[in-house]
């Protein structure tokens, strides 16, 4: 005797889930490996079987219907289950080889976490580091990975998050830059300059102090990118100002810290299951993140603010003058 057919079964949703978090049938297909077309098969076939739409197509990409907004709650939680399976089944492995995988922004990939690399390898030759950046929105990154290093305190219920660092960002400029336009004489002055922007601060800019992100909404950046390492190198070049993290003085000590009396702390969460610290090669690695995040070592990363100047041997320059005036609503 034969069952009821199932409504659908878990690939089904998996297309789904990877739809809604990368956003559009493209980036789906890029991150299941396979085509766009079987992205299409697949949804409308789910679509079918449960008898209502899902998602609408826009410019923008895809948006959830009503009916989609309350099964995407369930796939969310369908898919945490998975992640926690895979963990639970590698709960009894001890072993200090294999792969750990770590989802962190890009600039805290490139320019920290690859600079202490030498000597974690070399001590832990048996373990294989996966770095994946973390794009704006990319849950994928971070089902994926078994440690998180996000910008933000948000989590699933299973995990923990702990603050391992803070990151106080600040203007920053060049040499050649202030040798073809000059400095700005102001902190209102600025929005006059060429300024580069990294899409990701918009996430955090509900955290930023009132006066940057009102000078937030008001600049218009010469230059909007989502790679830390596109921004940097901008500045380095002698075309922008940037708001940089602080231990960017201590990667590139010939940038010039330009003193607006403007500075913005944005912490820094370290996120894992609790139950990684029983494999090994996890509990090395989580050991190893907070031994370059120690603020007793690295004093730009503490929770107190220090100017670059007092950790390294930068070119500091102090203006103080008009500041921008809250705009009437």
């Amino acid at each position: 005797m034969h069952g009821k057919a199932p409504l659908f079964d878990w690939d089904d949703l998996r297309v789904f889930h990877a739809l809604v978090a990368a956003g559009s049938m493209s980036k789906a297909a890029q991150r299941l490996g396979v085509g766009q077309p079987t992205v299409s098969r697949r949804l409308e076939a789910l679509e079918t079987r449960i008898g209502a739409r899902l998602v609408t197509r826009g410019a923008e990409g895809v948006e959830l219907t009503d009916v989609g907004e309350r099964i995407w709650t369930f796939v969310q939680t369908m898919q945490s289950s998975a992640s926690d399976i895979e963990r639970v089944a590698h709960q009894a492995d001890k072993a200090d080889a294999g792969k750990v995988r770590i989802a962190a922004p890009d600039g805290i990939a490139g320019f920290w976490l690859a600079r202490h690399l030498a000597g974690f390898v070399e001590a832990n030759p048996r373990i294989k580091l996966e770095l994946m950046t973390r794009g704006q929105g990319d849950s994928a990154a971070e089902d994926d990975a078994d440690i998180v290093l996000q910008l933000s305190e948000t989590k699933r219920m299973s995990m923990v998050a702990h603050e391992i660092a803070t990151l106080h960002y600040v203007p920053f400029t060049s040499r050649a830059y202030l040798d073809t336009y000059g400095p700005p004489s102001g902190l209102a002055d600025i929005l006059n300059h060429r300024l580069g922007d990294l899409v990701n601060y918009r996430r955090q800019q509900s955290h930023w102090p009132s006066e940057a992100s009102a000078i937030k909404q008001m600049m218009k950046p010469s230059l909007t990118t989502d790679s830390s390492a596109a921004l940097i190198e901008g500045v380095r070049c002698g075309a922008l100002i940037a708001m940089l993290p602080t231990y960017a003085s201590a990667v590139a000590p010939e940038l010039i810290h330009l003193d607006l009396d403007l500075e913005v702390p944005i912490t820094l969460w370290l996120v894992y299951h609790p139950d990684q610290r029983r494999v090994t090669r996890v509990r090395k690695t989580l050991d190893w993140l907070r031994e370059i995040f120690d603020t007793s070592r690295y004093p730009w990363f503490r929770k107190d603010y220090v100017s670059p100047s007092d950790f390294a041997e930068i070119e500091t320059i102090v203006i103080r003058g008009e500041r921008p005036k809250p705009r009437l609503i």
